[in-house]
């Protein structure tokens, strides 16, 4: 207190280094946070089974191997081959025209079988879903998400037109909250703007896709497999993987995606990627506990008749350690929690203007505090040392 600019100088380097370690591991939480959302999206318990986009030169040799693509072969095959399975649900992408929609609405389309919305955790908000009679009996039926029942008006019974033929409406999706971004480490179908028909009507997939069974694409756009534990999912994947394989003759016109291979993988990196910020955060520390120490070896200078006069009155090297221990951890002490208020503000203006996710954890409030407290006692430890060792009779007699 005696020298409170000096105290305010050293305390402030511990504050950009608790503030920048603060903030650097908020940023990593909410980075990871966010890819996890992703794909637990995804389902944890489930496989993906994608058509490959695939050039010409490529269409032409999986023709040569006499694969037919994704299809509802490889579905009963996995369905016999893999005993973990514990359901399968199939996806077909569809081309199509839809009349009668705002201008600003463009509709996904897609064939589907009637237990994709229970392996996607989708829900009906109101009327139905599609169901196996409808796939049996080639019902010219739909399901709307929610975004294109909300723009476009339709209720439940409505018809839409869709090329030439019209569909009813017998249901709509609740609103999917769909988390993805810029650096999603999957695509994440919107479902909100999509419209569901039964898998294998006649419309669908003959009329609507005359250009694309012209180019001879896949059967099915996606297989989705689900397993009874996630715990099942790695080894499923692999009797999956040669399964496909074997069918359709080595030919690499599919990938396979395994959500929870993905979160594992991205867990061990985002964990690389917080101890390479974390390092570089501490830097800031380490400079601020260098401060810390240049301060004190100038008070034990300045202080040195102060020391004389304690260890003169029966004080011990203990007691000197300790005190000026005691000080320098105060100092860090109190920059690690001014350091943490303006982290917290840093963390809070970062998100509002650069729009970054940043996730605050316990940790990540009480790590950089008890780091400030090891800096103090590390680089407070040396000066410490040096007061307690100072002769009493030189120190009576320093001016």
């Amino acid at each position: 207190m005696q020298h409170k600019l000096r105290s305010a100088l050293s305390v402030l380097g511990i504050v950009c280094g608790v503030t920048a370690v603060l903030t650097m591991l908020s940023l990593g939480e909410g980075a990871r946070q966010t890819v996890i959302r992703q794909i637990e999206q995804l389902g944890i318990t489930n496989i993906y089974l994608k058509a490959a986009a695939m050039t010409e030169e490529q269409k032409i040799k999986a023709g040569e191997k006499l694969s037919e693509g994704l299809n509802l072969k490889d579905r009963d095959r996995i369905r016999a081959g893999c005993l973990y399975i514990k359901d399968i649900a199939c996806l077909k992408e569809v081309t199509a025209s839809v009349f009668g929609m705002p201008k600003d609405i463009s509709p996904q389309m897609a064939a589907v079988s009637s237990n994709y919305l229970s392996l996607l955790n989708l829900f009906a908000s109101q009327g139905r879903f599609i169901a196996d009679q409808d796939i049996a009996e080639k019902n010219l039926i739909c399901v709307l998400g929610s975004s294109i029942a909300g723009n476009s008006g339709t209720g439940i019974g409505d018809d839409i037109r869709i090329e030439n033929h019209l569909f009813k409406v017998v249901g709509m999706l609740d609103k999917f909250d769909r988390k993805t971004g810029q650096s999603s480490v999957i695509s994440v179908r919107n479902y909100n703007e999509m419209i569901f028909i039964p898998l294998g009507t006649d419309p669908a997939l003959q009329q609507f896709g005359e250009k694309a069974m012209s180019q001879k694409t896949s059967e099915l756009s996606e297989i989705v497999v689900q397993m009874s534990k996630a715990g099942e999912v790695l080894a499923a994947g692999e009797i999956i993987k040669r399964i496909v394989s074997v069918s359709h003759h080595q030919t690499e016109d599919y990938q396979m995606i395994i959500p929870r291979e993905l979160l594992r993988q991205t867990q061990k990196t985002q964990r690389t990627f917080n101890i390479f910020l974390g390092s570089v955060a501490c830097i800031s520390l380490l400079i601020g506990g260098i401060g810390i120490m240049n301060i004190m070896l100038a008070t034990v200078s300045e202080r040195r008749k102060e020391i004389g006069i304690r260890r003169a009155v029966g004080a011990r090297r203990k007691d000197i350690v300790i005190q000026f221990l005691a000080e320098a951890v105060m100092l860090t002490f109190t920059g690690g929690i001014f350091g943490i208020w303006t982290g917290l503000a840093a963390v809070r203006l970062i998100s509002a203007f650069a729009g970054w996710n940043m996730a605050i954890t316990f940790s990540a409030l009480i790590l950089p505090l008890i780091m400030s407290v090891c800096v103090g006692i590390f680089f407070g430890l040396y000066p410490a040392c040096q007061a307690a060792n100072t002769d009493p009779i030189r120190a009576l007699r320093y001016e």
